[in-house]
């Protein structure tokens, strides 16, 4: 690495990094999908909440948000999420073309002899605003998702949903970070549940956390995602540890251990397969609330403590 490529880098994790207030931020992620990072973050979320700790939950998968459903609560306070379309005036536009070529998903075409015309899926960039000389092109709104703030037992979730069958799932994940991040002074500490995967929308997601816990199980496809995820985390200079779930699954649980302490994870908290878990999953209610004395409430509950402890709050 060059030393301008490092000084690039270090502005861009500083930049990353950066947030306007104080409250500690935890981001909850895993490379694979279905490992139980939803059901980790509700049930982290509400110990911490039952301990007194004003606490908000950010539900950032937006294409398949679940955590309400987890919590057994009502969407509630709903907020449309629009994006930019181009609007074009007719009496204006010179049918010059600057738009069309500016366009990076072919999203307008201009028939000949005629005017641009939006065709394609528009993303909202106003790539076509910027390079039109005439001024013939406005700000049109389309909405793309919704965003929620919904209250239960001490509890503050915050939900982004993309509407099924748009593609700006990232202008939502942005759009629901937001609306918690401008009540951070409302709350103690402040909690992330990323969609799975190493991409886009979970970079976002963490964006402003200090610490990021790494959901995985022992299976092949779990320990393959969870070193994509670490090494996704490094790159990030986000710290945090690993939560191992169902951990008497057959696998390498071995392995996974190896693999967080080579990406300096050295704490893991393990979580067995625990039938009173299971039941209260398709109950819908959170274990530590419905079975405080469940083995997996009581790693949930230390992992709580943890982070209380962390920071003391």
């Amino acid at each position: 690495m060059t030393a301008m490529t490092a000084d690039l880098h270090s502005e861009v994790i500083k930049a990353f990094h950066r947030k306007e207030f104080t409250t500690p931020v935890v981001g909850i992620t895993g490379g694979k999908g279905g490992v139980g990072k939803t059901t980790v973050a509700v049930n982290i979320a509400c110990a911490l909440a039952d301990r007194g700790v004003r606490t908000a939950l950010v539900d950032a998968d937006v294409d398949g948000p679940n955590g309400a459903i987890l919590l057994s609560v009502e969407l509630a306070n709903p907020v449309a999420v629009d994006i930019t379309v181009p609007q074009i005036d007719e009496q204006r536009c010179n049918s010059c073309g600057d738009c069309v070529r500016a366009c990076r998903l072919n999203a307008l075409f201009m028939p000949r002899g005629k005017q641009p015309q939006l065709i394609g899926e528009c993303n909202g960039c106003e790539a076509c605003i910027l390079v039109c000389e005439p001024g013939a092109i406005s700000r049109g709104r389309k909405p793309v998702g919704m965003t929620y703030l919904s209250r239960i037992d001490g509890l503050s979730l915050y939900t982004g949903a993309l509407i099924p069958g748009f593609e700006e799932s990232s202008v939502v994940v942005q759009a629901v970070r937001e609306r918690a991040f401008g009540d951070a002074a409302q709350f103690d500490l402040i909690l992330i549940d990323t969609s799975p995967g190493a991409h886009c929308n979970v970079i976002n997601a963490l964006r402003g956390a200090d610490t990021v816990l790494a959901v995985t199980e022992p299976t092949p496809f779990g320990i393959h995602d969870l070193e994509l995820i670490l090494k996704l985390l490094d790159l990030l200079d986000l710290g945090g540890s690993v939560v191992l779930n169902r951990a008497d699954l057959p696998g390498d649980s071995r392995k996974v251990k190896t693999i967080a302490g080579q990406h300096g994870r050295g704490l893991i908290w393990e979580i067995g397969m625990d039938d009173l878990l299971a039941r209260s999953y398709a109950a819908g209610v959170p274990v530590v609330r419905e079975y405080p004395r469940a083995p997996s409430s009581k790693v949930f509950l230390q992992i709580a403590e943890n982070i209380a402890a962390a920071y003391g709050i």
